[in-house]
């Protein structure tokens, strides 16, 4: 949050209460806290690339332009709406104006209709499980725990299991 005389670390703005709002002004994004009805609003203005945040959080009654609203999302701000008591709403993200995320998504889509891929991956994470498992256990050399030098050990058999898996 951002703290009076103070800077922030979170690159986050927070605008709240009655009569908050962002717009443009002259060419600068323009943001106005109001606290409350009874007090003077704070108002700062930036142009876009002198942002200095990556995100502005807006809870209670008040005015976004669209202008302002298009601006933002275009140059990678995230704008997030919350209710009263601080629960996300509505969270703002400019599109991507790059095909590769959609193309990564669509092969993740395509690997998951696939049933001998699925199987696959099934079988290498409960592999890496298993093996992330028993290397944790062989760790801490406590007798108490498990014996590995007992050849009819569960976790020997476990690791029987483990060769069997491609």
């Amino acid at each position: 949050m951002t703290l009076k005389g103070r800077t922030n670390h979170y690159n986050v703005k927070f605008l709240r209460g009655y009569g908050f709002s962002v717009k443009l002004h002259d060419k600068k994004i323009q943001l106005q806290n109001n606290y409350d009805p009874f007090s003077e609003s704070q108002t700062e203005e930036h142009f876009i690339h002198k942002l200095p945040y990556e995100k502005i959080v807006l809870q209670g009654n008040g005015y976004i332009s669209t202008e302002a609203l298009k601006l933002l999302t275009e140059n990678g701000r995230q704008l997030l709406l919350v209710d009263h008591e601080g629960n996300p709403t509505t969270m703002m993200n400019g599109l991507m104006s790059s095909w590769t995320a959609t193309d990564y998504r669509i092969g993740q889509y395509d690997t998951f209709r696939d049933k001998s891929k699925r199987e696959y991956l099934s079988k290498q994470i409960v592999k890496a499980k298993l093996e992330s498992q028993i290397k944790f256990l062989e760790s801490t050399k406590n007798p108490e725990i498990i014996c590995f030098s007992d050849p009819n050990s569960q976790f020997i058999k476990i690791k029987a299991f483990n060769t069997i898996l491609p």
